[in-house]
């Protein structure tokens, strides 16, 4: 189950406000006008996805970069069905940051014992 949370999970920071972002997007490209300005402003948001899973959620650069790419496509799909994908990776990523802060505060309390 680690192993699945740590492949596929999304720092949670990075997966609201993709989805956020995304949500934003889908009134202009519902018109047909904001397309291009979708695919920019991913693009350009791909790079913070990028640092925060490899800095934050600890990911080696080649996942953190797929993973930040990824979401960066989805993004620019101008349709909000991709959020679907981005909150699935948000919710395995926050399962896996909860269990690292239980399984770390356990560390600590038996070390204090």
């Amino acid at each position: 189950m680690n192993r699945l949370i740590q492949t596929f999970g999304l720092h949670p920071l990075v997966a609201l406000g993709m989805i956020c972002v995304d949500m934003m997007l889908f009134a202009p490209d519902a018109t047909g006008i904001g397309w291009l300005i979708s695919c920019i402003v991913a693009a350009v948001l791909t790079i913070p996805c990028i640092l925060i899973q490899k800095y934050a959620y600890k990911d080696n650069w080649g996942t953190a970069i797929g993973k930040g790419m990824l979401v960066g496509i989805l993004t620019a799909i101008p349709t909000p069905l991709p959020a679907a994908i981005t909150a699935t990776g948000g919710v395995l990523g926050t399962i896996g940051t909860i269990k690292g802060m239980i399984t770390t505060s356990n560390k600590v309390d038996k070390e204090s014992e």
